[in-house]
């Protein structure tokens, strides 16, 4: 189980770091102090069900984004750079949306 809020921890680590927000402008948009954000994103605090729509609202994601996969496998675009993740999500969100016309 430590493992899944290491994961989640990660994911909002890195969705706030996209956004360029700091710990302490996150918390305050989630209604937690600093030191509460930094224990999620180490995995060392967990989080109630309900915060997981607040997390992903304040950092503009799709709340299933900060979620670990169920089979336990590590989402490809996590092994990218951060710098081109945004940029394979949107070609990704394209493909689909193109999928979906055809």
């Amino acid at each position: 189980m430590d493992e899944f809020y290491e994961v989640f921890g990660d994911r909002v680590r890195r969705a706030r770091a996209a956004l360029g927000v700091n710990q302490q402008e996150l918390g305050n948009a989630v209604g937690l102090n600093r030191t509460s954000i930094s224990n999620i994103e180490k995995g060392r605090q967990r989080i109630a069900l309900h915060m997981l729509f607040e997390f992903a609202a304040a950092l503009r994601v799709e709340p299933e984004s900060l979620l670990p996969s169920p089979d336990g496998r590590s989402d490809v675009l996590d092994e990218l750079p951060e710098d081109a993740r945004g940029w394979a999500q949107d070609v990704l969100a394209n493909a689909q949306k193109e999928e979906g016309r055809g």
